[in-house]
């Protein structure tokens, strides 16, 4: 919910009440929005930053001090598109975003260590940067990894700032290590991508621009095929629980050369367990009437007790509550 209360802080300064601007997404309550980890739609989230990048004339959606014009992401898909690697992408791509970033310099550079796109700042950034360059950051990330296919794996990404409290946030959203307190904002891939080819073609992006930011928001969460399978079979056997262990003797792999393979696509066991379960939970806890004690033990929980303490830690609130206050959205 932070991305969506600064959306609307963004539309407040020019004019609009809260209330109009969560009108405008569909379904979105105001109490909902005093939850620090409510969790919205993507198609509720995509209606709200759609209807306020176009109040605002930013398809940062106010997200960035740094404003990104209209046809902003256009230019840098095109950009991208007229070239065949991802090194020779990220070169053209870098110089591309220089006509739509005005605040920032951004550039490319690659040696035996990797590709980097970095941003140096031309106007002071102030205010929150780290919403800045979170929001820069992650529509370059989100623009590549269309472009490829695939949500890219990093070697890094660097903040110049230090660590925000949503930390897990931001770590969800590359699939690579993030640091903080790092001399200039970029992104690092490694140097085996290079020869990695574009997949898209120019008549594709009419469809992403009309379904963006969603199209954005999917490219940004686009998992590897390692990772879908875990799911899966994670999935497939609730509520038993499996184990590491379990899942490795499954795909005819030792735990370690299975937590090296979903580190690479920038994922855990653990967390993939956790997003599969508490992902099932909201769904029923928000489009069904299944009891909470079932929906515990569905999901494999020992009991009650054990599910209200994990809901709440994943999501801020316990259950109960939820369900109460996404009530408007079903």
């Amino acid at each position: 919910m932070r991305y969506i209360r600064g959306m609307v802080n963004a539309a407040v300064r020019r004019g609009l009440s809260p209330e109009q601007v969560l009108g405008l997404g569909g379904g979105i309550s105001m109490e909902m929005l005093e939850v620090p980890r409510a969790r919205v739609s993507l198609k509720q989230f995509s209606r709200l930053f759609g209807a306020v990048s176009q109040f605002l004339e930013d398809e940062g959606a106010g997200l960035s001090a740094c404003a990104i014009p209209l046809g902003g992401v256009e230019t840098m898909c095109r950009a991208g598109m007229t070239t065949n690697t991802l090194i020779e992408c990220a070169e053209t791509l870098a110089k591309g975003s220089n006509a739509v970033l005005y605040a920032f310099k951004v550039s490319f550079s690659a040696d035996q260590h990797g590709i980097h796109i970095t941003l140096h700042e031309i106007v002071p950034q102030e205010g929150d940067r780290n919403s800045t360059y979170e929001a820069i950051l992650l529509t370059l990330y989100a623009v590549f990894s269309w472009l490829f296919g695939l949500r890219l794996p990093l070697v890094s990404v660097d903040f110049p700032c230090a660590a925000p409290r949503h930390l897990f946030e931001v770590r969800a959203l590359f699939a690579g290590r993030v640091r903080f307190n790092q001399p200039a904002g970029a992104l690092h891939f490694s140097a085996n991508l290079g020869a990695l080819r574009v997949v898209r073609s120019p008549g594709e992006i009419p469809k992403f621009l009309r379904r963006a930011p969603g199209s954005l928001i999917e490219a940004l969460l686009t998992t590897g095929r390692l990772t879908v399978e875990v799911r899966r079979r994670i999935h497939a056997a609730l509520p038993k629980l499996l184990t590491l262990d379990d899942v490795s003797r499954q795909l005819a792999l030792s735990p370690r050369t299975l937590h090296r393979k979903l580190d690479a696509e920038g994922e855990s066991f653990q967390k993939i367990k956790d997003e599969l379960r508490r992902d099932i939970a909201i769904h029923a806890l928000t489009r069904t009437n299944t009891p909470i004690k079932q929906i515990s033990t569905d999901l494999g929980f020992a009991d009650q007790a054990s599910f209200q303490r994990a809901f709440a830690e994943w999501t801020g609130r316990p259950p109960g509550t939820w369900r109460r206050i996404s009530a408007p959205a079903r």
